[in-house]
């Protein structure tokens, strides 16, 4: 089964020097009936302009992954850790015990990314950071594991990023096994997916069939896979 969810139905969050749009309940939008997909707490599709960004900030027990679409976001923290990471670079923050650091643009144009947040296996972790620039060619027509179980970049739960760029006219398959779902967000172009027109900024919940793409323009696709929720 799969649940299409469309761009503009997502909160819009407008500060002048950021906009974002939030996938589950986060910051001033307030949702009991969104606050996760499995161990998926946080989606945000943000863009943020130049010269302006993120001051430093705490974080604490949660698994913080950024992949950057355009622009160049730079990155510093307590750990002494500074980096600037442009398209198609993934960076991993696991807070932890506790880490501060802030998200800057310090360029002079937009930069535009996707940060997702999940919940770690267990509270309390050893802080740590990791980052990976791939080449384009790594994720052109076909799958690209970011991080997860056997990944470039491991995390602390049983979930799994992977990102691709599909040509127009090209198709591609990702096969969800027994007791796994996925959650799919459409950063860039359009595509058929399962049968339904997908648009930039779309999202999908994925159970029990497999995740199947046909690209109507060039598309810029990203997945999170994990353990299937419980019944409750």
């Amino acid at each position: 089964m799969m649940n299409h969810i469309s761009n503009d139905s997502l909160y819009l969050a407008e500060h002048g020097w950021l906009k974002s749009k939030f996938h589950f309940s986060f910051a001033e939008y307030q949702d009991k009936n969104n606050m996760h997909y499995g161990t998926l707490r946080v989606m945000n599709d943000d863009r943020i302009s130049p010269y302006t960004g993120f001051g430093a900030h705490p974080h604490k027990d949660m698994e913080i992954i950024t992949y950057v679409i355009n622009g160049e976001l730079t990155h510093q923290d307590s750990m002494g850790n500074k980096e600037s990471l442009g398209r198609g670079a993934v960076q991993y923050l696991s807070a932890g015990t506790g880490i501060v650091h802030s998200e800057k643009n310090e360029g002079d144009e937009e930069v535009h990314f996707i940060q997702t947040w999940i919940l770690p296996q267990e509270n309390g972790l050893e802080p740590r950071y990791g980052s990976k620039i791939f080449e384009s060619k790594e994720r052109h027509n076909k799958w690209l594991h970011l991080m997860g179980n056997d990944a470039a970049i491991p995390i602390y739960q049983d979930a799994n990023i992977y990102v691709s760029e599909v040509d127009k006219g090209k198709s591609l398959t990702f096969a969800l096994e027994t007791n796994r779902q996925l959650y799919a967000k459409i950063m860039e172009g359009e595509a058929d997916i399962n049968g339904i027109l997908f648009k930039a900024g779309d999202a999908a919940t994925v159970v029990d069939e497999d995740f199947n793409i046909v690209a109507s323009q060039n598309v810029h696709i990203l997945l999170i896979e994990m353990a299937k929720d419980r019944p409750s």
